[in-house]
């Protein structure tokens, strides 16, 4: 197992390695997948960090985890996974201002994925029961074209608690286009009996 601290070691490469003009001074050659080597390294070294939070996670060390995940988004800020699990342990920490904090630098970063929305509206449906919020980043999760099925369940679950029912059922009517999901369907006729009365 590698010692806490090396991360900091790797952190100062990443660091290095992302300054305007580092990577020039690696000279041309490219890595495999046309990447610079510079590049390659980069890359090499946030897949470790990535290693690392798993070995913290058994260990029950969060903040480590977030300080990882941090250090990931610093030098990848596309690596929504890296803002979604640092979001959901700060909150789990009662550290919400940091968490929606993190949640908002990853939507940011990452404006044209479902997935900031929607880490966002699950923070604000699971966590605050703020339903009108999450009913706000999840219509924008379920925008894109990138979207998951549980979006849309979740979407649907939020608008109900606002008592859209709806779009309501217009959010499980979309999800039930797919043959495979039994639950939207099910969801479906719950909601169009309650409609009824």
């Amino acid at each position: 197992m590698v010692p806490v601290r090396m991360s900091t070691s790797l952190l100062i490469v990443v660091v290095l390695l992302t300054l305007p003009g580092f990577g020039a001074c690696q000279g041309k050659s490219a890595a495999p997948g046309g990447k610079t080597e510079a590049e390659g390294i980069v890359d090499s070294v946030i897949d470790r960090l990535w290693v690392l939070t798993d070995l913290h996670w058994h260990k029950g060390e969060y903040n480590h985890i977030v300080n990882l995940c941090r250090m990931v988004t610093a030098a990848d800020p596309s690596r929504v996974d890296a803002y979604g699990n640092a979001g959901w342990l700060l909150w789990s920490m009662d550290r919400d201002a940091e968490a929606v904090a993190l949640y908002q630098e990853g939507l940011k970063a990452n404006p044209t994925s479902y997935y900031m929305y929607d880490e966002i509206g699950y923070y604000y449906f699971l966590r605050k029961k703020d339903y009108p919020a999450a009913v706000k980043y999840l219509e924008q999760a379920a925008k894109m074209p990138d979207a998951r099925a549980l979006t849309l369940h979740s979407l649907a679950h939020a608008y109900e608690k606002t008592g859209n029912l709806e779009m309501c059922v217009k959010t499980w009517e979309r999800a039930a286009k797919d043959p495979e999901d039994a639950a939207a369907r099910t969801n479906l006729t719950r909601i169009r009996k309650k409609i009824r009365g």
